[in-house]
């Protein structure tokens, strides 16, 4: 099978698990996702905005915001080009060309990744050497490349770790996958 081929079907997959058992195993991930050193020690949180089937993030950006943290999400731009912009809040985001929600600004306002900022990528499906394949469009690869970041913490339900997932040079690997089910370090 494909990579294209296997990025639908996984999609698929995920797409078919029922609300309410997103929402419980939502709720797994951010009970661990804030118990882990990386979230504990972060000055920023560099988190995507949760869409249609994906793990939700809106519960750990709103602890993250009321545990003092600072929060950026990513403003995406053409060709594989994306920053990071602080938000304080949900207000003031709106959805872009690829359906996905930010804040309505310039590249001055970008946020430059730090030794203590944790990275959470998203993903539609991962393997346990910290492998991940993406919605195919390269950004958070070439986020990761560019800005030499360390923290790449994935969240992912249970069913979207596979055996392997396809891997080509430009993919990073995630230093922590945080499931419903367990955390996998692969460092």
């Amino acid at each position: 099978m494909q990579k294209d081929e296997k990025r639908k079907l996984w999609l698929k997959e995920r797409a078919g698990i029922p609300a309410e058992e997103k929402e419980r195993a939502s709720g797994a991930i951010f009970e661990k996702f804030v118990s882990v050193p990386e979230y504990i020690n972060a000055d920023w949180l560099f988190i995507y905005v949760s869409m249609k089937n994906e793990v939700s993030t809106t519960d750990i950006i709103n602890r993250a915001i009321a545990d003092g943290k600072k929060i950026a999400v990513p403003v995406s731009l053409k060709n594989r080009d994306m920053f990071f912009a602080e938000i304080k809040s949900f207000d003031n985001l709106v959805k872009n060309r690829l359906g996905v929600y930010e804040p309505v600004c310039g590249r001055d306002a970008e946020k430059m990744p730090t030794k203590n900022t944790v990275l959470v990528v998203p993903g539609v499906a991962f393997d346990e050497n910290g492998g991940r394949m993406g919605y195919g469009g390269g950004y958070y690869d070439t986020y990761i490349e560019k800005y030499k970041v360390e923290n790449t913490v994935a969240l992912a339900f249970e069913c979207q770790i596979k055996d392997s997932v396809p891997k080509e040079e430009h993919d990073r690997i995630m230093k922590k996958i945080i499931t419903d089910k367990r955390i996998i370090v692969t460092e």
